[in-house]
């Protein structure tokens, strides 16, 4: 009996999952192994995923997201841990509007931002305007491989990181108040117990936000479609979804797009094993 009052209240859940993933997952497996246009299908085996494999374009985005990833993350999670670690010295009011007004920009669409920021960059935008009235050069924003980069990253950390914010609100709120205390009463400082105390139990924190950033960069692709309408100067800032993106609705290759597409959730299965790994790790010797 309580074995089927427990289906029944996970089975919307259950559909859910069916219909939003694992149908157009194996929809997606099958479409791989198929050659398509507009007109026809064919039967080609893998060499959807070989070709994938070679496509310098398609490895080029790859290592596309390890540069944005170099610049985003360490701001981009470094300052959400020092304002969250700031809104711990007000009351839980102070500390909630806080976290709102972090929270707020995370709302705007990734369009809206990157439609704002084309005007910023460009070659007369305001941006280029200061640098000219400060005596410095202009810089061709999104006319070079590293300037072009660095608009996309600046692009990524204006959307805000209220999400990173409460995760690490809600990280520190969760530490038990008795750590505090006996850190007192050895007589530890405020910076050692944030050294000693915060930081190891915040580890996994951390890199569940170096996770997100990371998916997050792989899957972002509306900036550059926005600020380029290509991949970027050389392909420098296209990332794997936007390479998946182009080679299904511009070039019309939906099988070649869902090869693409699998090789990619391969990629993201053993960064999130990765990580678990390290959380194992940390938590053994910490």
């Amino acid at each position: 009996m309580k074995t089927r009052a427990a289906l029944l209240l996970i089975a919307p859940a259950g559909a859910l999952f069916l219909l939003s993933f694992a149908a157009p997952l194996v929809l997606v497996g099958r479409l791989s192994f198929y050659s398509t246009d507009y007109a026809r299908m064919k039967f080609i085996g893998l060499a959807n995923f070989a070709n994938a494999l070679r496509d310098v374009n398609f490895r080029t985005s790859f290592a596309n997201v390890f540069y944005f990833v170099a610049m985003i993350a360490p701001p981009g999670i470094l300052i959400p841990y020092w304002i969250a670690l700031f809104l711990q010295r007000f009351n839980r009011k102070v500390q909630a509007a806080g976290r709102f007004i972090c929270y707020v920009p995370s709302l705007t669409s990734g369009l809206v931002m990157a439609l704002l920021w084309q005007w910023l960059l460009a070659r007369n935008g305001l941006i280029n305007g200061f640098l000219e009235q400060a005596g410095l050069p202009v810089i061709p924003w999104l006319g070079q491989p590293w300037p072009a980069r660095v608009a996309v990253a600046m692009v990524a950390l204006s959307g805000g990181s209220g999400t990173f914010v409460i995760l690490f609100s809600a990280a520190i709120l969760a530490i038990p108040a008795e750590l505090r205390e006996a850190a007192i009463i050895d007589g530890a400082t405020e910076r050692q117990y944030r050294r000693w105390v915060i930081r190891p139990i915040l580890m996994p924190t951390v890199l569940l936000a170096l996770l997100l950033t990371i998916v997050g960069t792989m899957q972002s692709w509306e900036t550059m479609y926005v600020l380029f309408n290509t991949g970027g100067p050389k392909g420098s800032t296209a990332t794997p979804v936007y390479e998946i993106f182009m080679t299904a609705f511009m070039y019309g290759r939906a099988g070649y797009a869902a090869a693409k597409g699998l090789i990619l959730l391969v990629v993201i299965a053993m960064i999130v094993l990765v990580k678990q790994r390290l959380e194992g790790w940390i938590g053994v010797n910490r």
